[in-house]
């Protein structure tokens, strides 16, 4: 009993410094109307910003514990705080400058090297400005926002890659997405020097077909990201598509919304290359283009 009074004392009323006051939750609905939180956000890195944009706490909440209770507790004095939290920011992932929130970056800290970068995490972004009272608690939500785009890729009916792959699982095709903004900051906004991007191509032995699946930052549907198809073993360019070509055809793919897949087929024919959608998608075409391709 005496140890539960001396823990509850630094909560009364005249201690509230001793007190985590701060609850805050964490909800992410995508282009739902329900929370899908848990379905995408597995780990969140947490800031606390001042008033003056600096900052003065960070957290860094796992799986366990977003699955045991959905946001966290933080002991902040009164006042007037920025909270922003990156969500998945795991292995391709690196915050950068985080001492002030108008300077803060996320990104695969690969762009820096001379590795190769295969891609990004599956990145979100919370914010909330709050204000601590001065004589209670305080109970807030976090808002989550998508930071990526996801893609993925799939080459068909390339020959020298089928009769090579049925054999092995080594890729002679090389996939580089060029013209990528490789940063995003606290804004969710994504920037910084183009960069070049070579994702990982897998192939299926059955088929010789390749498939990269794989993650942006989110551009603008007129952006210049080009994806660009290279022979490994000729070093010849055997394809390039620009992003904006692919979503002015099939304008369904919304890089508005905030779950996005952008699924772009490549197929070699003997009249030549056609770039489709997956047959899953064709259904949702709008009627003024059809089931059409760009064609070469």
């Amino acid at each position: 009993m005496l140890v539960s009074i001396v823990l509850l004392a630094g909560c009364i009323k005249e201690n509230y410094d001793d007190c985590e006051r701060c609850k805050l939750t964490f909800s992410y609905t995508g282009d739902v109307n329900y929370d899908i939180f848990q379905q995408k956000i597995s780990c969140v890195s947490l800031y606390v910003f001042d008033d003056k944009n600096s900052l003065v706490q960070t957290k860094r909440i796992e799986q366990s514990d977003l699955k045991a209770y959905q946001g966290t507790k933080l002991n902040l004095s009164p006042g007037s705080y920025r909270i922003v939290g990156v969500g998945n920011d795991m292995d391709l992932t690196e915050i950068e400058s985080a001492q002030n929130h108008d300077q803060a970056i996320f990104l695969n800290p690969d762009t820096k090297s001379t590795n190769r970068v295969v891609g990004n995490d599956s990145l979100y972004l919370g914010t909330k400005m709050i204000t601590i009272p001065e004589d209670y608690w305080y109970e807030d939500d976090v808002p989550f926002r998508s930071s990526h785009l996801k893609v993925s890729y799939t080459v068909i009916g390339y020959v020298d890659a089928a009769e090579e792959n049925v054999k092995s699982s080594n890729s002679i095709l090389e996939l580089r997405v060029k013209n990528l903004l490789p940063q995003t900051d606290f804004t969710n906004k994504a920037h910084g020097n183009k960069t070049t991007y070579n994702p990982v191509l897998e192939v299926e032995k059955n088929t010789g077909n390749h498939i990269g699946r794989f993650n942006i930052m989110r551009h603008a549907e007129d952006s210049d990201v080009v994806f660009e198809l290279a022979d490994k073993k000729t070093g010849n360019v055997v394809h390039t598509l620009a992003l904006a070509d692919f979503l002015d055809k099939y304008p369904q793919i919304d890089v508005s919304k905030q779950e996005v897949l952008i699924p772009i087929v490549v197929e070699f024919k003997n009249i030549g290359v056609t770039v489709t959608i997956p047959d899953w998608m064709v259904n949702d075409v709008t009627p003024d283009y059809g089931n059409k391709s760009i064609n070469e």
